[in-house]
């Protein structure tokens, strides 16, 4: 497969390979590179150049945005009409005449070499004979100095409608004073360009290495680079060299193993660029590098008003305009990559440097700053006090820097009590790195040490981190009960402190709610867990209790009431005093409840949202929320683009299997794949969901089951609905009322009339559109009801839930066929012409008994029979694919098929 950078170096093989292999990098591929994007931007360029009211243009952007990139491809655009003169100004501190055009002034005879006006007239006699009859454009790079003379040349090319010119510069205050005069006056036109935005970026990576990119990976690269794009291919030339980029099952993904040390290309190029700059600038890059963000008074102390005022007037510095006027580095990769160069020595030299103007008390610090200071102190070699340690780890972890939380818990001393809380930090970063046995490990380690150093209180706190991890190994669920009892046993002990008691037994009543809800036991759950919200006493407490509530409401009939209380306790968690495992348990539950009550499109945005904010910390939890915008695009009936999501997804989740979720994600895609009939890639994704070990968690469970079946009813297994009625019925018996709806929904076209009686009876006790329409479909099946099936139909409609209301439009028709009821077919009819051309496949229909097929409708069964796609059934009959899908409305609608597969 070719690449910006060629072949591929060996063969693609196993498609379940990770693929790497090195690249080279040089101008032609960075244009290339370039080339797949900003077409429309190169576009407007020739637009303004070929402008009769202006002299040309003025392309402005920040060291490596892509200006002179930009400039080839103008170039490579009009070459066919246009002479392009490339003109360099030199790097000279005293200018040189007619430097910019030295080469035209070698070609130059005595003659024209007399007289300064000869000289000019000389070089323009030059370009319009190099021109050959065709316009001229001045393509003017790398401005420094220009020298009077040459600006003589230039200007009179310009003013002699001789050549239009294209200056390219990093802001207009750099333009050459008559340069500057013609923009003014509108003579010249502007052209701003910008850094790559996330958008840009997903689609260059795509486009260059070919196949799909991690919505991750792609926040993680847009960060780093800044959207700069020489840094970006820079970035990524890296991380292929290093085999941290690869490509699995065609989805590019940054693996979890990435090295800390600098980027070699990125070292050069940061290098290069402080060589030129003073010692003074230098140091204060160094400094900027380390300390990162700062308000601008500190950094007045600091470096003092000179080097501040330098660097910014060098495009080193950024000073924000908001409250507190906080300064960085204005290309983030400069920080990262000089922080990557500097020695322990220098970081340690230049942190004494810091500490002895400003104070360093980690109380008066806020949570970025405290990593920031105690990353440096770390890196320098200064110890850090056991407490300090703890708080970055912890700290680390709420920005999802699992590494750097590791690091920081190492630093703490084992055999003291200190060190028992650095294991949970340590617990907690395997967690988020998906490394569950180690995360257990962790904690078990410091059994003995918890039992000699800890009171009843911080025990049973210590106790429930232990078996929030044994949550997620095999074997691990069964032990928690005794545990837990064990733990209570010993609050009848009168030696300890009534307060303590208090505190262990709200430990150990969350603890056992933790392991109910994953175990499904929502209803036993709910009682302690709504009133451990309501205490508010301990914030922490009523927190955890809160997040959790919010997935019990949402599986048990209270899906609307999940989506408030998801929204209220957001807001709190900042309050919160301490760490709290798996603190976004309350967004995934948001999301269910979201998908579960049919407000699947809210459900994207607000996951869209989230990769919009989370930047790199994106990289641990990409595939988890992919995984719920391919389900919510799956549920809402979008499954060309669910499937697309949804691989992405498992690509991530096989190299990191966040919360044992590659069975749900392996199940989902096998659904949405058999409802734009894949069936072959369906099979296989339900055979590789099978293939893995169950996963300990309920929700995980139900989800798979629920996928698994519905992916099998669409591909004709005769067996999924009795199996999906049976599953609802388990759900509706242990208070799981919207999975046991959700299932028998699923099942109703062809269930029994219990089962519509339990699907009305468990949707009435839900909340939320889906659950209303799911009544009315039952309702309509067992009372005979055209009219509730369009009903039906219309909350479908305000849901956007296409597949759905053409489900309940085709219900109405036949009810109304079958009743006589013209005005109510009629108006089926209008509903399903409307939605038949935007659904990939019809979706299942009752039986009509005793209808029998047109000579044309037999035809159109016959080649659909053989494996045919509307588009070649068309092309065999002579017309059109819109005629096809009609008749293959009414063979189902007349047989009471499913899908295509029922045909055979």
């Amino acid at each position: 497969m070719a690449s910006v950078w060629g072949e591929w170096s060996t063969a693609r093989g196993d498609p379940t390979e990770h693929r790497s292999g090195r690249r080279d990098m040089g101008a032609a591929e960075r244009r290339r590179w370039s080339s797949f994007i900003r077409q429309d931007l190169v576009e407007l360029a020739v637009e303004r150049l070929e402008d009769p009211q202006t002299h040309g243009l003025v392309v402005i952007g920040h060291r490596g945005v892509g200006k002179t990139t930009l400039a080839r491809s103008v170039e490579a655009r009009i070459t066919a009409t246009t002479h392009c003169v490339k003109l360099f100004c030199l790097d000279t501190e005293t200018a040189i005449p007619y430097g910019i055009w030295g080469v035209q002034l070698a070609r130059l005879d005595s003659v024209h070499m007399k007289t300064p006006n000869s000289i000019i007239h000389g070089i323009a006699d030059l370009v319009h004979a190099d021109a050959a009859g065709r316009r001229v454009v001045v393509v003017l790079d790398h401005l420094q100095t220009i020298d009077t003379s040459s600006m003589g040349v230039l200007m009179h090319l310009i003013f002699s409608g001789a050549a239009k010119v294209m200056v390219l510069a990093r802001a207009t205050n750099e333009l050459p004073e008559d340069l500057m005069w013609l923009l003014k006056d509108n003579l010249l036109s502007e052209l701003a360009l910008e850094e790559f935005t996330k958008g840009e970026v997903q689609e260059l990576i795509s486009k260059a290495l070919g196949g799909s990119i991690a919505t991750a990976t792609v926040a993680t690269l847009h960060e780093s680079s800044g959207g700069n794009p020489l840094v970006l291919h820079t970035l990524v030339h890296e991380e292929l060299n290093r085999g941290n980029l690869v490509q699995h099952h065609d989805t590019w993904v940054l693996n979890s193993e990435r090295s800390t040390e600098p980027i070699s290309l990125l070292a050069e190029l940061v290098q290069g660029r402080l060589e030129r700059e003073s010692a003074e600038l230098r140091h204060g890059v160094e400094m900027m590098s380390l300390v990162q963000r700062i308000p601008l008074s500190m950094a007045l102390e600091v470096l003092g008003a000179d080097t501040l005022n330098l660097m910014e007037e060098r495009k080193y510095l950024a000073i924000s305009g908001k409250a507190g006027r906080y300064t960085s580095l204005a290309e983030p990769f400069i920080g990262e990559t000089v922080r990557a160069l500097l020695d322990q020595q220098a970081k340690a030299r230049l942190y004494r440097e810091l500490t002895d103007v400003v104070s360093m008390d980690s109380q008066d610090f806020s949570r970025q700053e405290l990593l920031v200071f105690a990353t440096w102190a770390h890196d320098a070699g200064i110890p850090l006090k056991p407490e300090v340690a703890l708080s970055a780890a912890r700290t680390a972890l709420v920005y999802s820097e699992p590494m750097l939380a590791l690091k920081f818990a190492d630093a703490v001393e084992d055999g003291t009590p200190h060190a028992i809380y650095a294991a949970l930090e340590r617990s907690a970063a395997y967690s988020l790195l998906a490394n569950y046995p180690r995360a257990l490990h962790e904690i078990s380690e410091t059994k003995d040490l918890a039992e000699m150093c800890l009171n009843i209180a911080d025990h049973s706190a210590w106790l429930g981190e232990l078996c929030s991890a044994l949550q997620w190994v095999e074997g691990g669920l069964a032990q928690i009960p005794e545990l837990l009892s064990a733990e209570s046993a010993k609050l009848l002990d009168p030696g300890h402190e009534l307060a303590h008691v208090e505190q262990a037994r709200r430990n150990l009543s969350l603890a056992m709610c933790e392991y109910q809800v994953h175990c499904g036991q929502f209803r036993e759950a709910a009682p302690a867990l709504e009133a451990g919200y309501r205490e508010m006493v301990d914030i922490d407490y009523s927190l955890f209790c809160g997040s959790l509530l919010v997935l019990v409401w949402a599986a048990t009939g209270r899906e609307l009431d999940a989506v408030d209380l998801a929204q209220e306790i957001s807001p709190q968690f900042k309050k919160a005093s301490r760490f709290i495992r798996q603190p976004e348990l309350h967004i995934h539950g948001l999301v269910l409840a979201l998908i579960w009550s049919g407000q699947c499109l809210e459900g994207v945005e607000m996951l869209t949202q989230m990769f919009v904010g989370m930047g790199r910390r994106s990289e641990y939890h990409g595939g988890i929320i992919e995984l719920g915008l391919g389900i919510a695009h799956v549920c809402a009936g979008n499954a060309l683009e669910a499937a697309e999501i949804l691989r992405v997804a498992v690509a991530q989740l096989e190299l990191r299997d966040t919360y044992h979720c590659t069975q749900v994600a392996y199940s989902a895609l096998a659904y949405a794949l058999a409802q734009v009939e894949d069936d072959t890639e369906a099979t296989k994704y339900l055979a590789l969901a099978g293939n893995l070990a169950p996963t300990t968690t309920w929700v995980n469970v139900a989800l798979t089951r629920f996928f698994t079946l519905m992916a099998q009813r669409w591909l004709g297994d005769p067996d999924a609905t009795e199996r999906l009625a049976a599953s609802a019925q388990e759900d509706a018996a242990a208070g799981r009322y919207t999975l046991a709806y959700l299932s028998l929904f699923g099942a109703s076209t062809s269930a029994r009339e219990k089962d519509l009686e339990l699907l009305e009876s468990t949707a009435a006790m839900a909340q939320g559109p889906m659950a209303e329409l799911s009544e009315l479909v039952a309702q309509a099946f067992l009372d005979k009801d055209a009219e509730k099936a369009l009903l039906a139909a219309e909350v479908a409609q305000s849901m956007e839930l296409t597949a759905v209301e053409l489900r309940c439009a085709l219900l109405a028709l036949d009810l109304a066929r079958a009743a006589g009821y013209t005005r109510q077919a009629k108006e089926a009819e209008t509903r399903i012409n409307r939605l038949t051309p935007s659904s990939p496949v019809l979706p299942l229909v009752p039986i009509m008994e005793g209808a029998k097929l047109t000579q044309r409708e037999s035809q159109v069964a016959k080649l659909a029979r053989r494996g045919m796609a509307n588009r070649a059934i068309a092309e065999s009959m002579g017309v059109s694919i819109r005629t096809v899908e009609g008749h293959l409305y009414q063979i189902f609608s007349k047989l009471g098929l499913s899908s295509r597969n029922e045909l055979f």
